[in-house]
Parts: structure tokens; sequence; C-alpha cells
């Protein structure tokens, strides 16, 4: 952890926590993402008790009643959730990625990231900088892992940013 400020350090040492304690849910995502799907596709309640005591913990300030089960219920009628987890498989499937050290991975395209220290596994700077091409990066006093629920304001705020950032230099290029 050399080289890191001390507020990255602790986000490392949080991330450290969830891979211990709090991970087992995205082993199961990226593993078996079509059984887990289908369990969870076949009752709402069950869908709620997996994904609504998500909010609490990894939320920099606990959402409403009302907002942890408009975001269930929309999962619930869109039957969108068995396919959002497949993105899991990067991680826990036959071929995990992890973290993307590899100059395979590289992004070459302009990057950003906001970081905020309740996420999961908020990541160094240096590390995100290591991953890709690092244009754009914001590091919040507060949020967590639903940034743009918790504080919808400053997410746009970010996208704003990050596009008036990048946008020049893409017209430059796709106008030539």
């Amino acid at each position: 952890m050399e080289g890191l400020t001390d507020k990255e350090k602790k986000g490392v040492e949080r991330y450290n926590n969830f891979d211990t304690l709090g991970n087992a849910y995205a082993r199961k995502h990226g593993t078996r993402p079509s059984t887990i799907g289908l369990v969870l596709s076949a009752s709402p309640i069950s869908l709620l008790a997996w994904v609504g005591e998500k909010f609490l913990p990894w939320s920099d300030t606990s959402p409403s009643t009302t907002e942890i089960l408009d975001s269930v219920t929309l999962y619930w009628f869109t039957q969108s959730f068995p396919r959002a987890i497949y993105p899991y498989r990067q991680f826990f499937g036959a071929n995990p990625t992890l973290f993307h050290n590899d100059l395979q991975y590289y992004i070459q395209k302009p990057l950003g990231y906001p970081c905020h220290p309740q996420e999961l596994a908020p990541v160094p700077r240096k590390w995100v900088a290591e991953t890709g091409n690092l244009v754009w990066y914001r590091e919040h006093e507060s949020g967590g892992h639903f940034a743009a629920m918790e504080k919808p304001e400053t997410f746009v705020k970010d996208i704003e940013e990050f596009v008036k950032e990048v946008w020049p230099e893409a017209r430059k290029r796709d106008c030539n």
C-alpha cells in the first residue's frame, strides 16, 4: 500500500473486509447466475430479501423503505435482475480478469472515476490510472455503492464534468 493516502488505505481495508465477509452473493452471481436468477425471478419476496438487504450496509446514508422498494420493484416488473448479474462472471467465472493490471485489459478510451468513501471497494486513484486512460477523477467526501441514488445531483454533475473534459477532444478526433 505504498504511495497511498490514508483515505485510500482505509478504502483498501474496506475492500479487504468486504472480500472476506461480504462477497458470497457475488460469487454466487458469478459462478451460478442462471440458478440464482431463476430463484429470484420466482418470488418478489425472495428478490427483495436478496437485493433489498444490500441497500443498508452499502449506502453512506440509509435509503428510505420506499427507495429500496422502488429499486427492487423495477427489477421485478422488468424481470431484468437475472440479466443484470451476468457481469459478475468477469470476476468469478471460468476466466476471471479481477483487477485489470494486465496490459491487454488497459482501457484506451478516456476514463473518468468518482471515488466515494463508502463504496464497497473504493479504488485508489493510482490504481485506476494504471488500468486505463484516466482523464477525470473526483474524490467525494460521502457516498456509497448506490451513489447515483444517494446523491443524484452529484452523480449528474460528475457525468457533466467528465463529458466536458473528453467531449472537445472527441469532437476534434471525430470531425477530422
